[in-house]
C-alpha cells in the first residue's frame, strides 16, 4: 500500500511507553487509578478495531470488555517486548476473530471465501490506485465495507504490527493464502476508498 496510507494508519496507533505497562502492573496489584488510566487509553483505539471487524456496537463493546479481562489475567512475560496497546490489540482482534466465527462469518472454507471476495468485486492492480490520505472516518467505513476475513487480516497487519505468518497463524489457513488474503484486502481497501472520493 502506498506511503500515505500507511502514514494514516500509524496515526491510529496509539503512543504507548514503558509507563503504560508499569500502570498495567499497579492496576493488577489492585491500584484503581492505574486501572482506569489504562482502560482510558485503551479503549478508544480497540472499540475502533472492534467495530471495525464487527461492525456491531454491542459485539464490539462486549468483545472490548472480554478483551480487558483477557489483559488483567494475562502475565508480563507473554507481550514479549511488545508496546501494551499493541499487546492489547492482539487480544482484541483474536477476541473479534472468537466472535465471528461464533456468528459463523468465517465458518465457509477459505477457498469458497476466495470465490466469493472474487465474484462481489472486480477490482485493478494497486499500483493503479493514486495515494491519497483518508482521515480515519473515511478508512473505518471503507473497513467496514470489507469481508470479515479481510478486514481481520488488515486489522492484525494494521494494528498488531503482524507479518503474513502470523496472519496465517491466527486464521488457519496457509502462508500463502494468508498473503493472498492480505493483498486482496489492501486492494479492496483501495478500491473502496478510491470510490468514495
Amino acid at each position: 500500500m502506498g506511503s500515505k496510507i500507511a502514514q494514516t494508519w500509524t496515526l491510529w496507533r496509539a503512543a504507548s511507553s514503558g509507563e503504560d505497562w508499569t500502570l498495567w502492573q499497579q492496576a493488577r496489584n489492585g491500584h484503581g487509578p492505574s486501572a482506569v488510566a489504562v482502560v482510558r487509553r485503551l479503549t478508544p483505539q480497540a472499540y475502533s478495531l472492534a467495530m471495525q471487524l464487527l461492525r456491531r456496537n454491542e459485539d464490539a463493546q462486549d468483545v472490548v470488555q472480554e478483551s480487558f479481562l483477557r489483559l488483567w489475567n494475562s502475565r508480563a512475560s507473554e507481550a514479549v517486548g511488545a508496546q501494551l496497546s499493541t499487546f492489547f490489540n492482539t487480544i482484541v482482534i483474536n477476541r473479534c476473530k472468537s466472535h465471528l466465527i461464533r456468528r459463523y462469518e468465517l465458518s465457509a472454507e477459505p477457498d469458497a471465501l476466495v470465490e466469493m471476495a472474487d465474484a462481489r468485486q472486480e477490482v485493478g492492480h494497486v499500483s493503479d490506485v493514486e495515494s491519497e490520505a483518508w482521515s480515519p472516518a473515511q478508512l473505518h467505513a471503507a473497513l467496514s465495507r470489507l469481508p470479515a476475513r479481510q478486514r481481520i487480516a488488515l486489522a492484525m497487519w494494521a494494528y498488531a504490527d503482524a507479518d503474513v505468518r502470523e496472519i496465517a497463524r491466527t486464521l488457519e489457513i496457509e502462508v500463502n493464502a494468508a498473503h493472498q488474503l492480505l493483498y486482496r484486502a489492501k486492494v479492496n481497501l483501495r478500491a473502496v476508498l478510491k470510490g468514495s472520493t
